[in-house]
């Protein structure tokens, strides 16, 4: 009996070591699919520019800005994502897509003023098309559902729909992009990012270099402040991924901000990682430490959470002359 007791005390004490090993080898194999997946993107972002000499813009004629409208009046809310289809083997579904209309309506959230709603997504087939979940969207880390949040009169992309989230955008500055319809074109160079709304940047314009500039980014798939980030087009305040909005909000893998409004804390918050509360900018993800990011290069690197502030931005802005090396 003794001799049993013993036995079975080892393998417990075996089991006890085995395990933590097993979950680590298992989430450096997601980490790895993830890196992979974003290097797939980028490599998808460089197709895009070798066909047409610059970058996709990062939305197509969104209508959550206040200012005067998209830069040609139509409101299609368009994720710049949708024009990466065809270089990550999705043609198919590209060409399904209605290009000429809107892709999502919100109904709960003032359109810009003096823009124009091009057709119905509901009618056109964009807003059932912008359910399909894609594998080259998602982490395999982050187990937030892919569909649910997407959804509703603010975050959906119309009707009873729910548009399926991504875990990888592109890099922005998230508060003009969303207060002002043609932020980036009075936007100084030395505040761009490598993507804006309506606007086709050109890699000559990235002159901090492009192994040395944030390109797209990850992020969960539930945000506390917003739905998610839904690929196939932009509902309220889905504008992309902005690492630093400025000296006190960002930062990655943020849970909680520092500030949030006293009404919105009763009954007090509880921060629960996996649920970004970043006021929008959204660079986070469910692996151990930090998240990754797509170089302008298309190189991936996984930047720790600990980043000081003037660093992440200095990587996030493509032209302000402060040049940080990650090699």
């Amino acid at each position: 009996m003794v001799e049993l007791l013993v036995v079975i005390a080892i393998i417990g004490v075996l089991i006890a070591l085995l395990l933590p090993a097993v979950q680590q080898a298992r989430e450096a194999a997601r980490r790895m699919d993830c890196s992979n997946k974003m290097k797939q993107l980028g490599l998808a972002v460089h197709n895009y520019v070798s066909t047409h000499s610059a970058l996709p813009a990062s939305s197509r004629g969104y209508g959550g800005c206040d200012d005067l409208g998209p830069v040609n009046g139509e409101i299609k809310n368009a994720n710049g994502l949708v024009s990466l289809l065809p270089y990550i083997e999705q043609q198919n579904l590209y060409d399904q897509f209605n290009h000429k209309e809107a892709y999502a309506i919100s109904t709960t959230h003032q359109y810009a003023l003096g823009g124009t709603i091009v057709g119905d997504p509901v009618t056109n087939g964009n807003a059932a098309l912008a359910e399909t979940e894609l594998e080259a969207f998602l982490c395999v880390s982050d187990n937030n559902p892919v569909k649910g949040r997407c959804a509703g009169s603010a975050y959906g992309p119309g009707g009873s729909y729910s548009g399926a989230a991504t875990n990888y955008e592109f890099i922005v500055s998230c508060i003009p992009e969303l207060y002002d319809c043609n932020a980036y074109v009075k936007a100084s160079a030395e505040t761009k990012r490598m993507f804006g709304s309506d606007v086709n940047t050109r890699l000559a314009e990235v002159v901090d270099g492009l192994s040395n500039t944030f390109m797209l980014g990850e992020t969960t798939k539930y945000h506390v402040n917003g739905g998610a980030f839904a690929w196939a087009y932009r509902g309220w305040t889905m504008t992309g991924i902005d690492p630093h909005r400025d000296a006190t909000y960002g930062g990655i893998n943020v849970w909680h901000q520092p500030w949030a409004h006293v009404t919105w804390e009763n009954p007090p918050f509880t921060p629960i990682r996996g649920r970004a509360r970043s006021w929008w900018v959204a660079a986070a993800s469910l692996h151990p430490g930090g998240c990754h990011f797509v170089m302008g290069d298309g190189s991936v690197q996984f930047i720790a959470e600990t980043i000081d502030k003037p660093t992440l931005l200095n990587l996030t802005t493509m032209a302000d002359g402060k040049v940080v090396s990650l090699r």
